[in-house]
């Protein structure tokens, strides 16, 4: 479709006729993501006709919904996905308006100062201690709890920018972290609370059920200043909570279970704070990856 034609297209969105309205709005959303740059154009113009804003609006929120279900649905085809990948796209999904590019460039940043102090020399727990001061002592980031719970503060993005966590917003930012530059840690979905485990891949790649624990070195808890935690200290963690040990509490989990999580969690938040419709935008954007998940459980 030409920019001419868009143009024209556009300009028939205040028609009161909704047969034309409706087939005007199909048009532009079959053609997908290159027409919201056009768009978005229309709605920074804050046109006075409340009709053409509104509908303009409806259109946005159409076109990003659809492009980013289909990037969901890419993305969850990888064979590798990125755990940062997977957040941005969580955060496109939740807040569209918010500078994506930005974020990277955050996060690529904190990777390169954290790239910089690590040599093939240090332990295993040489490299928690610095990824631990880089992110709470020169960072500066900070764990906190807040009743009802913040969209924000499970957003790695947000968290870089605020300087503020939530346990989950933690942990997923320090993995990020962590997968980014190849360290063999991985996120272990402990009921209401989210750990990483420091595994020796070579035992986890194998995921025996011989022992629950197989593989993993030790635990880190972000949300306590990157803690390192024995297997005891979970293993009781787990029996105050009443629930049976499973292999699947303690091993690692997926990316996508992860990210999973993560969306519920934001969902969530949403709701608590009475923004339903961004709620509704989330899952619908990303029911390709709950659908699928569910139907594995």
């Amino acid at each position: 479709m030409s920019v001419s034609e868009i143009h024209a297209l556009l300009a028939l969105l205040d028609d009161p006729d909704d047969t034309v309205y409706n087939h005007v709005r199909d048009q532009l959303v079959s053609k997908g993501n290159e027409v919201l740059p056009f768009v978005n154009a229309e709605v920074s113009k804050s046109p006075d006709c409340d009709l053409f804003l509104g509908r303009l609006e409806q259109l946005r929120g159409e076109l990003q919904r659809t492009d980013t279900k289909s990037a969901v649905e890419e993305w969850k085809r990888l064979d590798t996905p990125s755990l940062w990948e997977g957040i941005l796209l969580v955060q496109k999904a939740t807040y569209p308006e918010m500078d994506l590019d930005a974020a990277r460039q955050d996060f690529e940043q904190l990777k390169r100062d954290v790239w910089l102090e690590l040599n093939d020399e240090l332990t295993a727990l040489e490299q928690i201690r610095i990824i631990n001061h880089m992110l709470f002592s020169i960072r500066g980031i900070e764990s906190v709890r807040r009743m009802p719970n913040t969209a924000f503060d499970a957003l790695p993005s947000f968290v870089l920018k605020e300087k503020k966590a939530s346990p989950l917003g933690l942990g997923i930012l320090y993995l990020c972290l962590t997968e980014a530059l190849d360290l063999p840690i991985r996120g272990v979905n402990l009921p209401n609370h989210f750990i990483l485990a420091y595994c020796d891949e070579s035992h986890v790649q194998e995921r025996s059920n011989a022992s629950m624990q197989a593989g993993i070195l030790f635990y880190v808890n972000p949300f306590s200043g990157g803690a390192v935690i024995g297997p005891a200290d979970v293993a009781e963690f787990l029996s105050q909570l009443d629930q049976n040990e499973t292999a699947r509490q303690w091993k690692p989990c997926s990316t996508i279970e992860i990210i999973h999580r993560l969306v519920q969690n934001i969902a969530f938040s949403l709701r608590e704070a009475g923004e339903l419709n961004r709620e509704q935008e989330l899952i619908q954007s990303f029911e390709p990856l709950l659908s699928s998940l569910e139907d594995t459980e």
